[in-house]
């Protein structure tokens, strides 16, 4: 009963690490994050056109706001293994919970 346990907390850690080097690994870029909105929106981004686009890196998953006249920021998306989730509504202000980070 022991020698399974000892394996079971072996193939977790191993799990767990396989897990973060991949969120690592598939941390979406800008570059992702300009694909996805011209993809979501149907809109490519005009060459001439210069989109400020805040990113905050936290190495296994990222946060997106585009940041448009005025300083108004839009709708903020959240960023883990390659995969886009919306976290607000937009809004024109900085994001209270960002404030932290900067």
């Amino acid at each position: 009963m022991k020698k399974f346990h000892v394996k079971k907390r072996y193939f977790l850690i191993v799990l767990f690490g396989i897990l973060f080097i991949a969120a690592i690994l598939t941390n979406p870029t800008k570059k992702d994050y300009i694909l996805f909105s011209e993809e979501l929106t149907g809109l490519k981004t005009p060459e001439n056109v210069n989109v400020e686009i805040e990113r905050l890196n936290f190495y296994l998953f990222s946060t997106y706001a585009p940041k448009g006249p005025l300083n108004h920021y839009g709708i903020v998306h959240f960023g883990f293994m390659g995969i886009f989730f919306r976290i607000s509504n937009g809004q024109y202000g900085y994001p209270n919970w960002l404030e932290f980070f900067n």
